[in-house]
């Protein structure tokens, strides 16, 4: 437990600098929401790229491994898309925040520490899920806002319109096409990527930390720790157990409870605030689920690697 808290810690005092630097007014809210927009419009997109086009899918447990967070992102947005009965019919919007907070993970907080933790194989299989699955999440997460945001856009152009207008979904797309066409050099363009990709990290994770958002805890107490109760505790073992039953490697397993461990991803709130969710309820689960990763990342991860 101890090492697997030190592995992380790293990353963890990352957000507290950023939650830092802009408490004491170095970098202003706006600021820090400018260069979080930039990170979601290019430097996300470049990282996506760059690491679904070269991700390997020769590796042997790599197949298992997709499969087994595929099948646990499935399960976990079944169960979250299974409460919407709960919400009364105009409380869309929350719903929307609170689906995106129980399905959505923050991938750069795991890939920063997973060669400490994990070896080699931890960068390698968690890159070959990023693709495929930031791509799946974030079309559900779109045609969920689309249905019960705001905005009510129920008709299917609408809808694509908004999953070809996202920048996220773009950049996996494009890196999972120039991957399936073994294009793998782009020349400067591809030097370019890879510049605005190494940025992306840890700009995403400071980034976390200056948006951290206490006065909006608690003013939705209940919907954030059902969000946080479906990210930070049921998705580790859902995600364990899937990877499991199809036969992935115990280590493979472990990476994907580590997965599941992940707080909700910042993301979210910029797709909630562009697209009629309820941003304010967003921010509360991304800072609830930050804070208590804290403590529950480590536990998730120490149990699945026993």
């Amino acid at each position: 437990m101890s090492s697997v808290i030190g592995e992380l810690l790293p990353v963890f005092i990352l957000i507290v600098i950023g939650y830092a630097v802009r408490a004491a007014g170095i970098v202003t809210s706006e600021a820090f929401g400018q260069v979080n927009r930039f990170g979601y419009f290019v430097l996300y997109p470049a990282f996506l790229f760059t690491l679904s086009s070269g991700a390997d899918l020769s590796g042997g447990e790599a197949g298992p491994f997709i499969l087994g967070i595929l099948l646990g992102f499935a399960v976990l947005m079944l169960i979250s898309l299974a409460t919407r009965p709960l919400y009364p019919a105009e409380d869309g919007p929350a719903f929307t925040s609170v689906f995106q907070g129980s399905v959505r993970w923050n991938g750069f907080v795991l890939l920063a520490a997973a060669p400490a933790l994990y070896g080699a194989s931890g960068p390698h299989l968690i890159g070959v899920a990023f693709g495929p699955l930031v791509l799946i999440v974030n079309l559900v997460c779109v045609i969920v806002l689309a249905r019960w945001g705001r905005n009510g856009a129920n008709s299917t152009r609408a809808i694509v319109d908004q999953i070809i207008a996202n920048p996220l979904i773009l950049g996996c797309a494009a890196g999972l096409l120039a991957q399936a066409f073994h294009v793998r050099d782009l020349g400067p363009v591809s030097d370019v990527l890879n510049l605005l990709g190494q940025a992306a990290m840890p700009i995403a994770i400071v980034c976390v930390g200056a948006g951290l958002d206490f006065k909006a805890v608690r003013a939705g107490r209940v919907k954030v720790a059902t969000a946080s109760a479906f990210k930070l505790i049921l998705a580790p073992a859902v995600m364990w157990g899937a990877a499991t039953l199809v036969g992935a490697s115990p280590l493979a397993a472990a990476i994907a409870a580590g997965v599941g461990s992940t707080p909700t991803a910042a993301a979210g709130y910029t797709l909630a605030r562009e697209m009629g969710g309820d941003p304010q309820l967003m921010a509360a689960i991304i800072t609830a689920t930050t804070l208590l990763s804290f403590f529950t990342m480590p536990i998730a991860i120490a149990l699945a690697l026993h």
